[in-house]
């Protein structure tokens, strides 16, 4: 990942609905949206989030939606709140060619990236816009 899309992954906001009640305090949001880093087209952008939604299920994950994007809602990737340990949200990651995944822990927001599986520590509280 470079410096410029580590600057754009920590500047993300999110948007969905609230979560259920007794959704856990750990969870990750995993998108399969723009592989690689790159615009995809809506075709394809589509098509990946029905295989990873359809993988996260069979997998037996409970699923919430969460978009992702720029403040301005400019640019914006929908994905999937997961109850799942940080190995197997990089592993989803990769799976689907992505940089990063985001890591809830207790209500705040980090960024995993998939080449290494390292966490940074965003320094804000995950919540929606």
């Amino acid at each position: 990942m470079t410096p410029g899309q580590r600057a754009q992954f920590k500047q993300a906001v999110f948007r969905f609905a609230p979560l259920p009640a007794d959704w856990p305090a750990d969870f990750a949001i995993i998108t399969a949206y723009d592989p690689d880093g790159l615009p995809a087209t809506p075709e394809a952008n589509i098509a990946a989030d029905a295989a990873l939604e359809a993988d996260l299920r069979a997998a037996g994950y409970r699923l919430h939606r969460i978009t992702g994007g720029s403040a301005d809602g400019v640019h914006l990737e929908p994905g999937w709140g997961v109850p799942i340990g940080l190995p197997g949200a990089v592993e989803f990651g990769r799976r689907y060619r992505q940089l990063a995944v985001f890591a809830v822990r207790a209500g705040r927001l980090a960024l995993v990236d998939c080449e290494d599986g390292s966490a940074e520590d965003l320094g804000r509280d995950f919540r929606a816009v």
